[in-house]
């Protein structure tokens, strides 16, 4: 009876034990890893399948093996070394693959003493250890390389994993404005306008400032678009600040505001009845009267279009309230004047015909005439 009991204790000790190495395994998996770490691994019986592809060989099929993953976080120009060692009485014959921070195999290694790749795409990067021909055993696992460890974002890491667009800055016009939380990214990636990510769906949504600034003030259930007639719905339109366009709207009308042709004012919030009807597009550029033997001014177009800027027709004596935008071309300085915007700010500066930027003036630009708020330079 004793001897049973000393059998069944000793059992129950070595589960124990078992379950332990099992734990620490798996920490060790679960674990980033950083520059210099060495660790312990084991890929056994139990160990998760993996698919990969032996990117050594052309057209060769995707495979499965046992295995054991591993993560870190990488920037861009990073070379990294990763060398492994099966411990003495493993008769593992290991293989190592690499993907990138989108999902993709970048990388496919036999050679256990030397693996080494440049990274690319920054971000967290998946290191799997297989057991090739279905081998186990116990590992050793170094790593190289790898620069201090710099924070990522969470609005960043849904740009770049998730959304995969590219950040630019938000100062610069014609941008695609994404809230992510409490944050906000910029890209010219999409199409300009304001967008909100819905991370239930790990989508982007469009944001109709507009649509919703008419539902809120005006109490009005705002279609999503208009019927063909549109006899029988409040049709309004009204013209957005920042671009100068107009914006025309349908909605079920109510008590307050009857079915027929609206004007909206967002500044004095005033809705007032149009005497025509309007065809409903969305938008419709105002069209501006020209004279049919005066070209339009192209340097003038790109003012208000790109930047949304109000230009003047001739440039005041006094500027330093003012945006001035010098234009050089030849010998030639062609200078326009405009209000400030949200985007631009009062103050002087040069189009950079190769960036499309308004890059701020070294210097101020003397002119000595300006005609029709064109400012000629010799």
């Amino acid at each position: 009876m004793m001897s049973g009991f000393v059998f069944r204790q000793f059992a129950a000790v070595t589960a124990i034990a078992v379950m332990t190495v099992g734990a620490i395994a798996n920490l060790a998996s679960a674990a980033p890893l950083k520059d210099g770490d060495k660790i312990n691994g084991l890929v056994g019986r139990t160990s998760p399948g993996f698919q990969f592809r032996n990117t050594t060989r052309a057209g060769a099929p995707t495979q499965t093996a046992r295995g054991q993953e591993h993560t870190f976080t990488a920037q861009r120009g990073d070379v990294i070394e990763v060398s492994i060692d099966p411990e003495d009485g493993s008769t593992l014959r290991p293989a190592l693959v690499l993907f990138d921070p989108t999902g993709r195999q970048v990388a496919y290694s036999e050679n256990p003493g030397f693996f080494k790749y440049q990274v690319v795409r920054p971000g967290t990067y998946r290191l799997l250890v297989l057991g090739r021909n279905n081998s186990l055993g116990r590992y050793s696992l170094e790593i190289d390389g790898l620069s201090a460890a710099t924070a990522i974002a969470p609005a960043d890491q849904v740009m770049q994993n998730t959304l995969k667009l590219r950040v630019i800055g938000c100062g610069v016009p014609n941008v695609a404005r994404i809230k992510i939380g409490t944050e906000e990214r910029c890209t010219r990636d999409i199409e300009p306008g304001i967008y909100t990510y819905e991370e239930t769906s790990r989508s982007i949504k469009l944001v109709d400032a507009r649509r919703d600034l008419l539902a809120s003030r005006l109490q009005l259930n705002v279609l999503d678009r208009c019927p063909s007639p549109a006899t029988s719905v409040a049709q309004i339109t009204l013209t957005d600040v920042q671009d100068g366009k107009d914006y025309t709207y349908c909605a079920t009308p109510n008590r307050y505001v009857q079915a027929g042709a609206y004007r909206y004012n967002p500044t004095t919030d005033a809705l007032t009845p149009t005497t025509t009807t309007q065809t409903p597009t969305t938008p419709t550029t105002p069209v501006t009267p020209t004279s049919p033997t005066t070209p339009p001014d192209a340097r003038r177009q790109l003012l208000q279009n790109e930047y949304g800027l109000t230009v003047l027709d001739n440039c005041p004596a006094a500027r330093t309230s003012f945006v001035v935008v010098n234009f050089p071309e030849g010998n030639q300085i062609y200078q326009y004047c405009a209000n400030p915007n949200r985007l631009v700010r009062a103050g002087e500066y040069t189009y950079n015909n190769q960036t499309g930027a308004l890059d701020v003036a070294a210097k101020p630009v003397n002119c000595t005439v300006t005609i029709g708020g064109i400012c000629l330079v010799k």
